[in-house]
């Protein structure tokens, strides 16, 4: 089993870079460019808004991502049940199946243990086929992980059961940090589903990581910045990561215009103006409330204003013995006049490296 998997990861191209071959059906394609987190659109009656959803996920590809990704991991082991999570990437994987969809829609495969993230996984393997879609997976260690042996035990048991690229997120907050060295390993012992990996370690470590990281190719094929893309124009120049996973979608124009300039070496002389634009809106957290990590908050108004979303809406568990039994409520995100003047005119400086030059794009 683990020589025939290898044989295909090589025939696959998975050490082939930048190659389309034929694999198992579908082609595989490189994963690099920024790879964008949906933020998860809710209805008032506290479901989840799956059409809204999936207009996100257009809106990211038709920006020119390299990969759309859902949910946050925070939701699955939060307030994403099992079936919401199966519905949500059912309706992405039927829209990403369409031939103008040209981003990797990833699946985000956490777990309290390895038997959670596994169950997910599954159901990607279970999507793929019901779809024809190529898909990849985000994931990071196991919450209960203690150990590093712990850690690459469960890498190698979703080795043994993902069918697609799996993208290793190397730091969730609570398990150990696991090594460099045992990340290139894994990639080369499954080179089939291990090389691509977003590198978010805490403090200062990050870009020593990264550069041994990118030392390691071609067995690892693809390091992503993370962090909210805040160390990437850095991380992109000067170290070599090849795109960024971040919750960011509302600025997916915004991360493609700044994935291509550093690409270029910023031919035209605008990466600078347009990395620090992005800056200007993640500084609406900060600003507003929220803080500069929440995709929720004032982004919810951008998406609002960008034509995606319908409400401000975040669905939260209801306070222990709620008088209505209700398990969740719906907060909103009150606005003044003032506010919304503030966030509009921060989108007026970001319009002219926005997907047409328009903060809602029309087809």
């Amino acid at each position: 089993m683990q020589f025939e998997k290898a044989v295909r990861g090589i025939l696959c191209g998975g050490i082939l870079l930048g190659a389309a071959v034929a694999c198992g059906g579908v082609a595989e394609r490189p994963l690099r460019g920024p790879f964008p987190l949906l933020v998860t659109p809710w209805t008032a009656d506290a479901q989840l808004d799956v059409p809204t959803l999936v207009k996100e996920a257009e809106f990211v590809n038709r920006c020119g991502a390299g990969g759309v990704i859902w949910p946050p991991a925070s939701e699955v082991l939060g307030s994403l049940s099992m079936d919401e999570y199966r519905r949500g990437l059912d309706a992405l994987a039927a829209r990403a199946a369409r031939p103008d969809f040209k981003a990797r829609l990833t699946a985000v495969c956490p777990g309290r243990a390895s038997k959670e993230a596994l169950t997910r996984a599954r159901l990607v393997n279970e999507l793929q086929k019901k779809h024809n879609v190529e898909m990849a997976l985000l994931a990071r260690p196991p919450d209960n992980a203690t150990n590093e042996a712990a850690i690459v035990a469960h890498y190698r048991a979703l080795a043994e059961v993902a069918e697609c690229p799996v993208i290793i997120q190397t730091y969730n907050g609570k398990s150990p940090q696991q090594s460099v060295a045992s990340i290139v390993a894994l990639a080369k012992e499954f080179p089939h589903v291990y090389g691509w990996v977003k590198e978010e370690s805490p403090g200062a470590l990050v870009n020593g990581r990264m550069a041994e990281l990118v030392a390691a190719k071609p067995a690892i094929k693809t390091v992503f910045s993370g962090w909210g893309a805040k160390g990437w124009l850095y991380q992109g120049r000067r170290l070599g990561t090849e795109g960024v996973v971040t919750q960011r979608a509302p600025y997916a124009d915004l991360l493609v215009y700044i994935w291509k300039r550093i690409e270029n070496g910023d031919a035209d002389h605008t990466l600078m103006d347009a990395y620090s634009k992005l800056l200007l809106m993640y500084n609406l957290g900060d600003t507003l409330g929220g803080g500069s990590d929440s995709m929720r908050g004032p982004h919810l108004y951008v998406l609002q204003k960008r034509g995606i979303f319908t409400n401000r809406l975040t669905r939260v568990h209801a306070p222990k013995g709620a008088k209505n039994g209700k398990k969740w409520e719906m907060k909103d995100v009150p606005l003044s006049d003032l506010e919304k003047a503030e966030i509009d005119s921060r989108l007026e400086a970001v319009k002219p490296y926005l997907l047409k030059g328009e903060i809602c794009p029309r087809d």
